[in-house]
């Protein structure tokens, strides 16, 4: 038996095509000012050291040079053991009291991270969530929702909370956001309430309430305060 294909259509040297304007939702991420040429690291030391993984102690000394980091930075985020800022310094040293100990914080300037460098993707990851915090959503794991904006559905014991999807990827020529619409389903009664209904019907039908809850709420997600 031959199968018969039909023959593809060959297409005319003279042929021409039509340009087409095409959108995706990733955008680039510019400085908007020309006074900024990058992203600046710098390395902290504190002096006496303090452990890798005190990371509460290193923020709460950092905290109360604020206004003094701010006056030779501006505006910056502490990540690790690195400070980023626009502004490139020479390096200086501040002093700072926490639980009885003086703490000596120095600052030494390190690199112009390059937009491909992996800090720099850390640092960009760190500033949108610290902004979406500022503008009062809510974060939960990589997703930020707006609880101001829920729509309530009171007949099915439900809210919805609109929300944004937001992904920094890592492309040749740098950082690009990714934006989606998501959107969060949430119940109106707690999660203790939930299981003492379940435990209830259980109990009244005679079967096994801890197997039916164990059953009933296995992979589901409980948002707390």
């Amino acid at each position: 038996m031959e199968l018969q294909l039909a023959t593809r259509p060959q297409r005319s040297a003279q042929a021409l095509g039509q340009k087409q304007k095409v959108f995706a939702n990733f955008f680039n991420l510019q400085f908007n000012s020309p006074d900024i040429k990058g992203i600046q690291k710098y390395h902290v030391k504190f002096t006496p050291e303090v452990p890798d993984n005190s990371g509460a102690l290193k923020k709460a000394i950092l905290r109360k040079c604020r206004d003094a980091i701010k006056e030779k930075v501006q505006f910056h985020l502490f990540w690790g053991n690195c400070l980023f800022s626009y502004v490139q310094a020479e390096p200086f040293s501040l002093q700072a009291e926490e639980e009885g100990v003086n703490y000596t914080a120095e600052f030494i300037w390190v690199q112009t991270m390059e937009p491909t460098d992996k800090d720099h993707l850390g640092f960009l990851k760190i500033f949108f969530n610290s902004m979406m915090r500022c503008l009062r959503f809510e974060c939960i794991g990589p997703k930020s929702f707006n609880p101001k904006a829920a729509k309530k559905l009171p007949e099915h014991n439900i809210q919805v909370w609109p929300g944004f999807d937001p992904r920094l990827i890592m492309k040749e020529n740098g950082v690009m956001l990714n934006i989606d619409v998501c959107f969060k389903v949430l119940r109106n009664d707690s999660a203790l309430t939930h299981l003492g209904k379940l435990k209830e019907e259980a109990e009244r039908k005679g079967g096994d309430w801890l197997k039916n809850l164990q059953e009933d709420i296995q992979g589901l997600t409980v948002v707390t305060r």
